[in-house]
């Protein structure tokens, strides 16, 4: 079966989406699902806004958790927070651990003041620079979340728009070789892939993980509404298959292969 491995409900902040609707459609589509509520500590805009009460969240768990519906955390990684996201990481028992990049340089890479005053290059060099150093920082995660966040969001169009290797070869490389090192897949998150500019400046990364030794993925739609869940997951499997990467979910921390 096959598996989204990141969306958001009733626990994080921004979403619109509750619990029984996730499994609802996960079921309609006949795919698995884990949940992936957000973490952050020390957000810039407000430093609460992504935490949440972690005993309760492990009763909805306890209530819903099945063989296709499984309960895991994404974790806003920020240079100064490690030592704590390490801890939260291992404090309960999550099926998943999602690392991301939500921040760098203590802004809200959500808001257009975070690229007021940079160059597209320099924006894109800090990027990478505090994924790395927080990659290296930490262990205690599963996979590397959605690595064209960034492209959500900065004020570029086009071309400008995609992460391309070019841009910073030696800096996908460290990214890339470090999580090999570490054992830990990539997700291709799939809301962006319905674009085709998109899709096309996403596939020499992942393929350029592959060719330094990497092999496994997570698909995740990130989805914060219901109508989301389970999106283009078909173009992720075929990216993924066309490149010679074997999607993976995770349950009880450990790698399970999708069987489909």
């Amino acid at each position: 079966m096959l598996f989204d491995t990141h969306m958001h409900c009733n626990m994080s902040c921004d979403s619109h989406m509750q619990y029984e609707d996730a499994m609802r459609v996960a079921k309609e589509q006949g795919i698995g699902m884990i949940v992936t509520e957000h973490w952050d500590y020390d957000y810039p805009t407000n430093p609460e806004e992504f935490l949440f009460d972690l005993d309760e969240y492990m009763r909805i768990a306890k209530k819903f958790r099945s063989d296709d519906v499984l309960f895991g955390i994404e974790i806003g990684m920020q240079r100064q927070t490690a030592k704590r996201d390490e801890k939260v990481a291992a404090s309960v028992g999550f099926d998943y651990v999602l690392a991301s990049i939500h921040c760098m340089g203590g802004r809200d890479i959500y808001e257009p003041t975070c690229y007021t005053g940079f160059t597209r290059q320099e924006i894109i060099d800090e990027y990478l620079a505090d994924a790395i150093y927080c990659l290296k920082a930490h262990d205690n995660f599963d996979s590397f979340a959605h690595i064209d966040y960034i492209c959500r969001y900065w004020p570029y169009e086009g071309d400008e728009r995609e992460l391309h290797l070019e841009d910073n070869p030696q800096g996908f490389d460290e990214l890339f070789k470090l999580l090999i090192a570490k054992n830990k897949p990539i997700e291709i998150n799939t809301r962006r892939l319905d674009d085709e500019k998109a899709y096309a400046g996403l596939v020499p990364l992942y393929a350029r993980y592959k060719e330094l030794g990497g092999k496994f993925v997570t698909i995740g739609s990130d989805a914060h509404y219901e109508e989301h869940v389970g999106r283009r997951i078909d173009l992720a499997v075929k990216m993924a298959k066309d490149l010679g990467l074997v999607p993976i979910y995770f349950k009880n921390r450990k790698q399970m292969e999708v069987d489909n």
